[in-house]
């Protein structure tokens, strides 16, 4: 898609810092859709297994008990013998629930990125960032150096515009200490600015307390969806395991983005260094070189746990990293589903 400023959809959403005009452009073409049918009341674009008529006809099953006698198909009674039920495809809209994870842990942007304090910027201070947003030929809508959470934001920010460019429905929470601030999920531009302003709003802190969002979410549910989660799942894996298995047992779908920086997947280029857990406040002093390897197989190995316990419960993984540009990660996760059917 080409941005015009002329078209009236594409004016309808401002420029916003997670959701800039190249992410907008890199998503030309690209559907974002479950892989499941799914059950709406709305019109719109996607199949539903509800019985229905006066809509495309999608094949037949034999008759059991219970089932409406006008349902049968009298014809190829005439000819089998048999009785068949007829069963039609409704036109649905699809309501998507994003969750963000707001930890502490998702401010992390790097060893040169900026650091956290509990005091506001000086004036100084102010001064010197928008010297380096200047040197750095930053402009509005543009991170240079994204965090975690920037970088969830950004890829909930672009499948949030996917979803309400083709009339779809959607939702928002923020996970930050089993609280989630919600946005109910609704259409319409209008709406996905107000999405897109309680992304901007939000400062990451404290724990997500994943497990009790998701949870939540359920229990608010009167309709099967798709869950999308983005978050560096530096929580107790087995309490969001059985809820998300939960969300996809009462016929939703759901699927992860394992959001990490790259200095978490090799660790920084330093020979000794000083690592703060950024919620607790923990301290270690490690030798770089001496656990390099091994941590690098750790990390491996806990992300293809992650991905082989979610498949186990029909849900999709897909890792992707702070350098990654959004349209790409979201192209990869969608190339990379479309194979597995």
């Amino acid at each position: 898609m080409t941005v015009d400023p002329t078209n009236q959809e594409d004016a309808q959403t401002r420029q916003h810092r997670y959701l800039p005009v190249r992410a907008m452009s890199g998503l030309d073409g690209v559907v974002f859709a479950p892989r499941r049918p799914v059950r709406g009341v709305y019109a719109g674009r996607h199949t539903s297994r509800q019985r229905g008529h006066c809509v495309e006809f999608n094949d037949y099953r034999e008759y059991t008990p219970g089932d409406e006698v006008g349902d049968i198909d009298w014809k190829v009674f005439g000819r089998s013998d048999r009785l068949y039920i007829k069963r039609f495809e409704h036109q649905t809209d699809m309501t998507v629930s994003l969750i963000v994870d707001a930890s502490a842990s998702m401010r992390y942007s790097g060893s040169d990125g900026p650091k956290e304090t509990d005091r506001a910027d000086t004036w100084i201070d102010k001064l010197r960032g928008m010297a380096k947003k200047r040197a750095a030929g930053h402009t509005y809508g543009e991170i240079t150096n994204p965090s975690k959470y920037d970088q969830a934001c950004l890829l909930a920010g672009a499948i949030a515009f996917l979803t309400v460019r083709q009339q779809d429905r959607v939702g928002f929470s923020v996970a930050q200490a089993g609280v989630p601030t919600e946005l109910p999920a609704r259409g319409g531009f209008a709406h996905l600015n107000h999405v897109l302003d309680s992304m901007e709003a939000a400062r990451p802190g404290g724990e997500a307390n994943l497990a009790y969002v998701l949870e939540d979410l359920g229990r608010r549910s009167t309709r099967r969806g798709l869950t999308v989660l983005f978050s560096d799942l530096l929580e107790d894996k087995e309490p969001i395991l059985r809820s998300l298995g939960a969300l996809t047992a009462m016929g939703g779908e759901a699927i992860v983005f394992h959001v990490l920086h790259e200095d978490e997947l090799h660790l920084p280029d330093l020979t000794e260094a000083v690592f703060v857990d950024s919620e607790t406040g923990r301290r270690v002093r490690v030798d770089v070189k001496d656990v390099g390897r091994s941590y690098r197989k750790e990390v491996q190995d806990a992300c293809d746990t992650w991905r082989a316990d979610l498949a186990a419960r029909g849900i999709d993984y897909q890792r992707v990293t702070t350098g990654m540009h959004t349209h790409e990660a979201i192209r990869d996760y969608l190339f990379a589903r479309s194979a597995m059917r």
